[in-house]
């Protein structure tokens, strides 16, 4: 540890160690405070069953509407792709169709449910109304676009 002390900045041994979060009181206690929720009996597998009635829903929206979509990734963290092609890497995800994506959000957002650009982020605190509104929206939008 004594490279990262700036005692020794002139010997010329010294490395800043330097990131986001360092250092940083209410971070650390955030983190601290996640970790407890996330130790908590159930906690994953409730985070895993909402992803994968989202990711359900997706599908099944889409494939009622005859819009090809590929869906990436685990179910507490996921994304969709508009596009016929099967995705294995990063360049496989430039044949996603941005301007389909964007007038899914849309739709998404006239109906409440904001999403980025990218990516699903399930969380620990929606409920089974969310869901619900969620998956309601799913179908709207895919029938809208």
């Amino acid at each position: 540890m004594r490279c990262f002390d700036p005692a020794v900045r002139g010997e010329g041994r010294f490395t800043p160690q330097i990131g986001t979060l360092n250092g940083n009181p209410i971070a650390a206690a955030a983190g601290l405070a996640t970790l407890q929720v996330l130790r908590e009996p159930g906690t994953y597998d409730r985070l895993f069953a909402t992803g994968e009635r989202l990711i359900s829903g997706l599908k099944e929206a889409f494939g009622k509407v005859g819009i090809p979509v590929r869906i990436c990734g685990e179910p507490p963290v996921f994304d969709l792709f508009f596009t016929e092609k099967t995705i294995t890497s990063y360049r496989d995800t430039l044949s996603n169709d941005k301007a389909q994506v964007a007038r899914f959000n849309q739709q998404l957002l006239d109906r409440g449910i904001f999403r980025p650009d990218s990516k699903f982020y399930v969380s620990t605190v929606h409920s089974d109304e969310d869901l619900k509104c969620t998956l309601a929206a799913f179908t709207v939008a895919a029938e809208a676009i």
